[in-house]
This record gives C-alpha cells, structure tokens and sequence, in this order.
C-alpha cells in the first residue's frame, strides 16, 4: 500500500501547521489555552480520514471484501461529522476575550479550514468506494443520505454535547436525545432547519471542491 506515503495531502499540510502555530502563539504570547480544544477537534476530524484512505487503498488494490468495506463505512459515518463540525466552533468567537479579535478569527478559521479539507478527502475517497459498487443513481442516493447524516451528526455534538463514540458508550442516552429532535423537545423545526443547513453546506463545499479539482 501507498499509505504510508501520503498519509496527509500536501494541500492540508501548510494549513494544518498554521492552525497549530497559531495555536501555540496564543497560548505563548496572552498565556491562555482556551482554544487548545481546538487542536483536539482537528485530530478527531483526522479519523474519518485515515479510515477512508485506509479502505479506499484496500479497494483499489482489491485486498478487501465488500464486508469489511460496509463494516469500515459504518464505522466512518460515526466519525465524519467531526471533519465538518469545526465550522460550528466561529460561534465561540469573541466568547473568550483574552486575545484580538481577528487573531482568533485566524486561530478558528485555519482550524476550520483543516477539518474541513480532511473531510472533504475522505468523502472522496468513499465516493470512489461507493461509484465503484453501483450505479450512478444509486451512488448518488447513497452520497446525498451521507451528507444527511453528517449534517445529523454535526448538529448532535453542537447543539446536544453528544460524541461519535457516546454510540457505543452512552447509547441510551444517544438515543433519547435523537428521538427528542422529533418530537420538539430539543429544537422541533429550528432542530430540522439546522440539520438541512449543516448538510446543504457539506453538499455545497463538497461541489465545489470537486469542481475545482476537474479544472
């Protein structure tokens, strides 16, 4: 395998440092680390990559049976919505007033940025997963639920303080917390209007990469 390789795309790697500098001047120059999470949320998001780029080398080089490959999708869909939710983290912007304005802008945007980028990979490299085993349409159904979920996922650690793995640790409160969404106790329609706006921007940013990347 090529893994080894190219384990982060050249494209994150000047973000990804800046994201990291940032943070430590932060902490350096006004002695404070309250957006040290930040660094935090950007290796949770690192996950859904390296499962992906994992499998999506497994497929190609056909080392891997469809099996594997739904039990490592199901398993990516847990955590992908972290590569995303740190465009959720400018609504802590000027909570914490312990450094200029605009230095956190920077601190969160690259953080941002970074999640984001590994997000947008690893839905690439499941993209290719999926096209591989079915027909157009049905790729695209199976895509668009993805970004349905994630847009799920994203507003269930905003809003609900709920992580990936509460699915395995904390399911039962998991559970009542995603019925509740239903039946308007927490959020009713604002709870589905967030859900349709986190997942039109996964579906919009993941366009426009792959846009920009055919040209």
């Amino acid at each position: 395998m090529n893994i080894a390789k190219s384990i982060i795309p050249k494209s994150i790697i000047p973000v990804l440092i800046l994201a990291i500098i940032l943070n430590i001047l932060r902490i350096i120059i006004w002695g404070k680390f309250s957006y040290l999470y930040l660094l935090w949320n950007i290796l949770l998001s690192f996950i859904p990559y390296i499962i992906s780029l994992i499998l999506v080398s497994l497929h190609r080089e056909e080392k891997i049976n469809n099996f594997f490959i739904l039990f490592g999708l199901l398993f990516w869909i847990l955590f992908i919505p972290n590569a995303h939710y740190l465009i959720t983290d400018f609504i802590h912007l000027d909570e914490v007033k312990h450094a200029p304005l605009l230095f956190d802008t920077f601190l969160i945007f690259s953080s941002a940025l970074t999640g984001l980028l590994f997000g947008l990979y690893s839905l690439s490299h499941v993209d290719e997963i999926i096209k591989s085993k079915f027909s157009k349409r049905i790729s695209s159904i199976i895509l668009l639920s993805s970004f349905i979920l994630i847009g799920f996922g994203i507003y269930l650690g905003r809003f609900l303080r709920f992580n990936s793995w509460d699915f395995f640790t904390n399911h039962a409160s998991l559970w009542k917390g995603v019925s509740s969404i239903f039946y308007g106790v927490n959020g009713g329609v604002n709870a589905i209007l967030y859900i349709i706006l986190f997942t039109s921007f996964v579906y919009v940013s993941y366009k426009m990469w792959k846009y920009l990347k055919q040209e």
